[in-house]
């Protein structure tokens, strides 16, 4: 189920990326070409970035990606080193659990208000999405890497 679950996360954000590639091309070249471009466009790249930028995260996270200062543990021994990068996993995913829940909050006060976004109308819950389902993705794989059997 997990691999299942990385391959839809890579799969999303290679996708996710190559659309947001497309569309911004397509604009440019509509804009300095034909002096005419699409209203909807920019809009649609704001929020695949923000859904990459969560999805990514979370991609990061599984690959051990994510910028860390590592200067400390190259001084400590091998087995202190690896119990204080399982507490930063676990503090990390303390803090992203805490996002899923301020950013949930979020997402449910833009369904109750029936917001939308401005050039494509689409309701503004949909992009605000993104935080509480990539923050969740990376307290799975911040808890998965904590009880690995070494820690990176």
């Amino acid at each position: 189920m997990l691999k299942i679950l990385n391959k839809i996360e890579d799969v999303f954000c290679a996708v996710s990326l190559l659309l947001t590639t497309l569309i911004l091309f397509v604009n440019v070249v509509l804009r300095y070409v034909f002096s005419a471009s699409t209203s909807w466009a920019e809009e649609m790249i704001r929020y695949l970035m923000i859904w990459i930028t969560f999805i990514g995260g979370s991609v990061c996270v599984r690959h051990s990606a994510h910028i860390r200062m590592d200067f400390l543990l190259t001084l400590l021994p091998r087995s202190v080193a690896n119990l204080l990068t399982r507490a930063v996993y676990l503090i990390a995913a303390g803090f992203c659990g805490a996002l899923i829940v301020y950013s949930w909050q979020l997402v449910e006060f833009t369904i109750e208000m029936e917001q939308t976004s401005p050039a494509m109308g689409v309701p503004m819950w949909i992009p605000y999405l993104a935080m509480p389902l990539g923050s969740a993705l990376m307290v799975l794989h911040f808890v998965i890497a904590a009880f690995a059997k070494e820690a990176n």
